[in-house]
């Protein structure tokens, strides 16, 4: 019997399609064939420098699949079932967990997939402890795969619209348009919020246009007045994709007063703390309640980020779509197709 085939970093910049050795299905298992993985911002640091993983790991977490094989102990998994699946996954026990903060739980480094387990820049992927309608989500044979696969960046981004807390028809600067950017913006518009981006990069600006923001580039005009007498704009609230301190200097004298800022770009630089009512949020990561909601909205197709993927790899080129993309490329959001 042959082994499904995975990419391997055995170093940085050393990516090697392997064989994979799945252990068998337990009762409260699944075993899965991996339709698509999306390549996360994340993922490219990991193969460019080594960051966050070890030798051995087959990265990739952002993915759509199909069920091969279910536990007996499992409900709803028969074979065929397309699924959403939940890469980040905690102990469940510890304080966090209990209180639901599961994505400040400190096991999820080990645990999560890609990043400790297996991940999905693979043919198949064995999943332990599976609790249905959580870790992993039945949905309808129809979801599109490179729809599906957005589920865990929309999660993160759903989360950090929550932490803003603006309410419908509020008004929201969102700087930064690469995938997390996009996602944030596509979450802000489902909840029927009124969203500007300012991203420097064209083709990443017209991706935020065609969800659906108005758009500019940094130091051009942020959209419409939203109130104030002097005609510039007022929002309610940042959320900063970018990651740039520059990004978020820039954007503060265009918030009303006492508006919100939230972080959910990484960056290694000091943000300034801006002088004011600001509240200043950091945004990790997304709790149970987000990643079912990411999936409702692409299930129900009032989210669609399929088109955004605009770069798909076969598994043996997945050091393709790892590499750093140039700029002539515009890529969007690149995908391994480990069956292609």
């Amino acid at each position: 019997m042959s082994h499904p085939l995975g990419a391997v970093l055995h170093a940085p910049q050393d990516l090697r399609t392997e064989p994979l050795e799945q252990p068998p299905v337990g009762p409260t298992d699944v075993l899965l064939d991996v339709e698509a993985c999306g390549v996360c911002g994340s993922d490219l640091a990991s193969y460019a420098h080594g960051h966050y993983v070890e030798p051995g790991q087959v990265m990739g977490h952002e993915l759509s699949a199909t069920v091969a094989e279910a536990g007996s102990a499992l409900v709803g998994l028969e074979p065929g079932t397309r699924v959403a699946v939940r890469p980040m996954r905690s102990c469940g026990e510890c304080a966090y967990c209990r209180e639901g903060d599961t994505h400040l739980c400190g096991s999820t480094a080990g645990r999560s997939l890609g990043y400790g387990a297996q991940g999905a820049f693979a043919e198949q992927l064995h999943l332990p402890d599976v609790v249905v309608g959580r870790d992993v989500v039945p949905v309808p044979a129809g979801t599109d795969p490179f729809d599906l696969l957005w589920a865990e960046p929309l999660a993160v981004a759903l989360h950090a619209v929550g932490l803003a807390a603006v309410g419908p028809g509020g008004h929201v600067l969102v700087t930064g348009a690469g995938a997390v950017g996009l996602t944030v913006t596509a979450a802000a518009l489902a909840r029927d919020l009124t969203v500007h981006v300012v991203e420097p990069v064209e083709h990443r600006r017209d991706a935020a246009a065609r969800l659906g923001a108005s758009v500019s580039a940094p130091g051009e005009a942020t959209g419409e007045a939203t109130g104030e007498a002097t005609g510039a704009a007022a929002y309610d609230a940042l959320l900063d994709a970018s990651g740039a301190p520059a990004a978020v200097t820039a954007a503060l004298p265009l918030l009303a007063p006492a508006a919100p800022v939230v972080l959910v770009g990484l960056n290694d630089a000091p943000v300034p703390w801006p002088v004011g009512a600001h509240r200043v949020t950091g945004s990790f990561g997304y709790v149970d309640g987000d990643f079912a909601a990411a999936v409702d909205l692409i299930v129900s197709g009032r989210v669609s980020l399929a088109g955004l993927v605009t770069h798909r790899y076969p598994l043996d080129q997945a050091d393709r779509a790892l590499a750093a993309p140039r700029p002539e490329d515009h890529v969007v959001k690149a995908a391994v197709v480990p069956r292609a």
